[in-house]
């Protein structure tokens, strides 16, 4: 194993320890206040900031919104009569494996990039929620709502910059796997925002950790910044191409 890698490898573990003020600790605290005023202001704040495909495809005659692909990814589900704490239980999971998980992914690749890391596999989410509406596994007015996407993509460059230093990974891809047997269980559950996070965020972490160090930053930002551009492209693609056939 090289120095660099043993290096790597070393930081990862010692990441264990908890550090205020990072990048980890600010999404998870903003996901949070977001969660309380979402609950505050009840029906409001889910109905203009949760993501249906409908809200991309300005032909179904639904306002187009395309920015309700990220905001989404602040919203969880509500607590309140008939729900129990089910909405502490899906913010719940989604912050702790952001704590689990980004902290040691912050340590190796930076705050920056985990916070980009983040938002373009939250993005990768919604993009894969739209197209799947085109061989039918979600209909244009489902809403969706979460930070499962962008979770998965932490778990997602979690698993390919571990497997890189040379770490046992197995427990990764059983934790992967057991969140996606959950849809055969639990109704409800945008699988396919949870696909496209996890693609993106492995992708976009097997970009950044390929292109450390001071010398490579200049790289590494412009692939992070191509991997921005093609989701944006993608998601602003079906209603280009309704707007050009009409």
């Amino acid at each position: 194993m090289s120095g660099v890698r043993a290096d790597a490898r070393r930081a990862w573990r010692r990441s264990a320890r908890y550090r205020p003020r990072t990048a980890t600790a600010w999404i998870i605290a903003i996901t949070v206040v977001a969660y309380l005023i979402e609950l505050a202001a009840v029906g409001p704040i889910p109905g203009a900031f949760t993501y249906a495909p409908a809200y991309s495809l300005p032909a179904t005659g639904v306002p187009f919104e395309p920015y309700r692909m990220l905001t989404s990814v602040l919203l969880h589900a509500p607590i309140g009569p008939g729900l129990g704490v089910i909405g502490l239980t899906h913010i719940g999971f989604n912050m702790y494996a952001v704590y689990l998980f980004g902290r040691p992914l912050e340590n190796l690749i930076g705050a920056g990039r985990l916070v980009a890391l983040y938002v373009l596999s939250g993005l990768g989410g919604s993009v894969a929620v739209l197209y799947a509406t085109f061989v039918g596994l979600i209909g244009a007015g489902t809403s969706v709502y979460g930070a499962s996407g962008a979770v998965f993509g932490i778990l997602g460059a979690s698993a390919v910059i571990q497997r890189r230093l040379g770490i046992d990974v197995r427990y990764l891809y059983v934790l992967i796997a057991i969140n996606f047997a959950l849809v055969f269980f639990v109704p409800g559950i945008a699988w396919q925002a949870h696909v496209g996070g996890l693609v993106v965020g492995a992708l976009t972490g097997w970009v950044f950790v390929a292109n450390r160090g001071p010398r490579r930053r200049n790289r590494a930002a412009a692939a992070g910044a191509g991997i921005a551009v093609v989701l944006v492209l993608l998601a602003l693609a079906p209603a280009a191409v309704s707007a050009f056939a009409g």
